[in-house]
């Protein structure tokens, strides 16, 4: 899965620009979070790897934004398992294991719009990637 984060500008905004991109290209789309308003917006998705390319091209023809987003990483020589990222976390991507330690679901993160944990971290075990 490649995910990656489509902005648009106030006037694209008010265009069926996602839809016809499905419809068109005919390739699903998992949206992770959105944030659209009549001045713009932001929307975080997931597209299976062998159709990224095509689904981005798509979105670009269209006036889209197209980015790949950053996301975080985690240091776990550096982390002391505090959990103060834990419960800032509003994807859910930092739990705590049976063992009482940290961990990262990478796959939930949507660092790019969020990074709450980053300056949550009080030893910087935490950043995004660039």
């Amino acid at each position: 899965m490649v995910r990656m984060m489509l902005r648009f500008d106030n006037e694209k905004v008010h265009e069926p620009v996602t839809s016809q991109v499905i419809l068109e290209e005919k390739i699903p789309i998992n949206i992770m979070s959105a944030y659209v308003n009549q001045q713009g917006g932001e929307i975080l998705i997931d597209v299976e790897s062998e159709n990224a390319e095509r689904l981005a091209k798509a979105f670009r023809k269209k006036g889209v934004t197209v980015d790949v987003p950053k996301l975080i990483e985690k240091d776990d020589l550096k982390c002391t398992n505090c959990g103060a990222c834990v419960s800032l976390c509003p994807m859910n991507a930092l739990i705590f294991n049976a063992d009482k330690s940290v961990e990262l679901n990478e796959a939930v993160c949507n660092g790019i719009t969020c990074g709450l944990c980053v300056d949550a971290c009080p030893v910087r075990a935490i950043r995004l990637l660039g």
